[in-house]
């Protein structure tokens, strides 16, 4: 098959680009033609033809739109910009540069089908071309539908032109037939995969991993956080919890990777509390994370508000029990014997379930369960073979 997939947002530091990344290897691995037209400051380099929209940061001196590409809340590539925050001309700007690129995309590549994530004003083009397309909702459109409601109609249009939709879970599902007024035999649940070749234990030197951030590792535990700098990851409820699990005897070390338009005030407020332990690290490639997975004895998530998220199940691919916030999927992915679900915002339940971790040494008894779950029932494999009987579904049923 030849695919076309459109996404929003750039392929790296926002969870729908990193997961249409991911899904396009996948593809590729299994003999299928794949193309991404996505959101950037510059073309992607990847080892598949990619495409992009260019806007400014300015900083780059090559674009299509003089304006950054909005987010549904926000994003570290673009932290101040949001569908809401764009002016009429703007909007129309935004949406004549999808359409162009991708009427172009479709006369070029020629695809058989058209994947696009969250659907939003892609849908809306798509639904007016004559091709087949696959939406995936990946759960922050919903946010978007809710604040953004001038663009409700332009959703809902490319939702009801798609030949199918995907959900990330059940809960999902069911929201987006209740929001989005969605034919229920419409819409399939496909649970996000990853790459368990990438994302998996391995032997990591923690001082030669720490060296590079100037942290002197020795003998202590290490609590990481990764993610978004924004209100709804709850990272303020992570500083707080580290304040009381700072105390311990084993004087922990908090990593914190990642980006947004919180970390100045994020970074002042640690200062307050006088974290001499916490770490602002900043954005990580892959490979980098999967080195700092695997010297973390814990994974903290104090997410307020998520859906499915990709960083509990890399982490706990790489064997390494996650401390979580009850909220959105994550009670598919976490149970007692990979880690912990606490209140979101209860600082003291997550300081008491990160020392209870480290103390109990959790890593080393879920380890083994931890990735072999993984393997099992978050593969990326998985993940491909369940989108491809959809699309070859979808292909089925279009006229000779």
């Amino acid at each position: 098959m030849r695919i076309l997939q459109i996404v929003i947002f750039p392929l790296r530091g926002s969870g729908s680009g990193v997961y249409a990344d991911q899904l396009s290897a996948g593809l590729i691995d299994a003999g299928h033609t794949v193309k991404v037209l996505c959101s950037d400051h510059s073309r992607p380099k990847k080892n598949y033809p990619t495409e992009a929209v260019l806007f400014s940061n300015g900083t780059n001196a090559a674009f299509d739109l003089d304006f950054n590409f909005p987010a549904f809340t926000t994003h570290p590539q673009s932290t101040r910009c949001t569908f809401g925050s764009l002016t009429d001309a703007q909007r129309r700007a935004y949406h004549q540069a999808f359409q162009d690129k991708i009427e172009r995309e479709l006369a070029r590549f020629q695809p058989d089908i058209v994947h696009a994530h969250h659907g939003w004003v892609i849908g809306a083009i798509l639904a007016d071309l004559d091709v087949p397309y696959l939406i995936s909702l990946h759960g922050t459109e919903h946010l978007g539908f809710q604040r953004y409601p001038d663009y409700q109609r332009t959703a809902i249009k490319g939702l009801c032109g798609a030949h199918r939709i995907t959900a990330l879970t059940e809960h999902d599902k069911r929201l987006a037939i209740d929001t989005y007024a969605i034919d229920p035999g419409k819409i399939d649940v496909v649970t996000t995969g990853i790459d368990t070749r990438v994302f998996r234990p391995m032997r990591v030197d923690i001082h030669s991993a720490l060296r590079r951030y100037a942290i002197d590792g020795t003998n202590r535990p290490v609590v990481l956080y990764v993610g978004k700098l924004t209100a709804v990851k709850g990272v303020e409820v992570l500083l707080k919890a580290a304040e009381l699990y700072g105390a311990i005897d084993e004087k922990p070390i908090t990593l914190i990777a990642g980006d947004g338009d919180l970390k100045p005030s994020l970074e002042s407020f640690a200062k307050v509390l006088g974290l001499e332990n916490v770490h602002f690290i900043g954005i990580q490639d892959r490979q980098t994370l999967v080195a700092l997975y695997n010297i973390a004895d814990v994974v903290a998530f104090p997410s307020m508000t998520d859906f499915f998220p990709l960083v509990a199940l890399e982490a706990l691919a790489c064997g390494t029990p996650v401390i979580a916030s009850d909220v959105g999927g994550l009670r598919q992915i976490v149970d007692d014997q990979i880690g912990r679900l606490v209140p979101p915002g209860d600082s003291s339940a997550f300081a008491e379930n990160i020392v209870t971790a480290i103390r109990s040494q959790l890593k080393t008894q879920a380890g083994e369960t931890a990735v072999t779950r993984m393997r099992q029932n978050f593969s990326l494999e998985n993940m491909v073979q369940h989108y491809v009987r959809i699309y070859e579904s979808i292909l089925a049923q279009q006229p000779v």
